[in-house]
């Protein structure tokens, strides 16, 4: 009996610590927008990284294409992609802040949303 004593007693003790040992800090988004954002030097490479893997928004994947060759011509010409009008209301960029389903799924770090709102605000150029 005492061993079962001593075992509840060390499962209570270890689901206590990891409850009590869990942190949540929520992320702000920027306040600030960043200035200056290139398409080719700020997004391109952003896309590369986290969006036109194999299988996903590359040549041949997942409309749109966000392939370096193809990403601006996709992004500008397939509605509601980017809203000019309303840069919070593209589609470009609220999937990337999507709690429930990013994209990408892993999902893109506070600056990274933050540039693209940027980039969208001063026109959405392909600079």
């Amino acid at each position: 009996m005492n061993k079962v004593v001593q075992y509840k007693f060390i499962i209570l003790v270890m689901v206590s610590i990891g409850l009590f040992s869990c942190k949540y800090e929520k992320i702000e988004p920027a306040t600030e927008l960043p200035e200056n954002v290139s398409f080719q030097t700020d997004l391109i490479p952003l896309f590369n990284q986290s969006c036109n893997s194999v299988g996903c928004h590359n040549a041949g994947g997942i409309s749109p294409d966000l392939s370096p060759a193809n990403a601006y011509t996709n992004i500008t010409t397939i509605d509601n992609m980017i809203d000019l009008d309303n840069p919070g209301n593209s589609m470009l960029y609220m999937r990337m802040v999507d709690t429930k389903s990013p994209m990408p799924l892993s999902g893109v770090m506070p600056y990274e949303s933050s540039q693209v709102l940027s980039w969208i605000t001063d026109g959405a150029s392909n600079n």
